[in-house]
């Protein structure tokens, strides 16, 4: 884009190579983004309970990026209505599931054929396959 705007008014590269560019800080909020490990966690009140405990500048804005193995149902619009905290802007769910794939694959049922075959699918990324297994294995229970 630079490159655009420096052709368009005329600038030689040898007047490209002097012109510096600086970063302004325009505002006083920094975004963070935060860890958080919920492989403890057993309900969805607890977790709530556990991001509205985490100490927060008011000034800064915050993407929560949940982790472990999980052991509820999270669902990420409801916990951002439910949280007290208005700087969390983002909540990223990068839990995994709880079942050993393997050994559920080599099972001689339903469940088990249905893993293979996801398992088997390549074109679907690390994560869309996570996904489907995860949505599969809920319809099951």
């Amino acid at each position: 884009m630079l490159d655009i705007i420096l052709e368009k008014n005329n600038i030689n590269k040898e007047e490209k190579n002097k012109i510096k560019i600086n970063f302004i800080k325009l505002d006083n909020r920094i975004f963070e983004e935060i860890n958080l490990d919920i492989s403890e966690i057993n309900s969805e009140e607890e977790l709530i309970e556990k991001i509205n405990s985490i100490k927060l500048e008011e000034n800064n804005l915050y993407k929560i990026i949940l982790t472990g193995i999980k052991n509820i149902e999270i669902n990420k619009n409801e916990i951002n209505k439910l949280i007290e905290k208005n700087n969390i802007i983002k909540i990223k769910d990068k839990t995994e599931i709880k079942y050993n794939l393997n050994e559920l694959s080599k099972q001689k049922n339903l469940k088990g054929i249905f893993i293979k075959k996801i398992l088997e699918k390549e074109d679907l990324n690390e994560e869309e396959l996570k996904m489907a297994i995860e949505i599969g294995l809920k319809a099951f229970e």
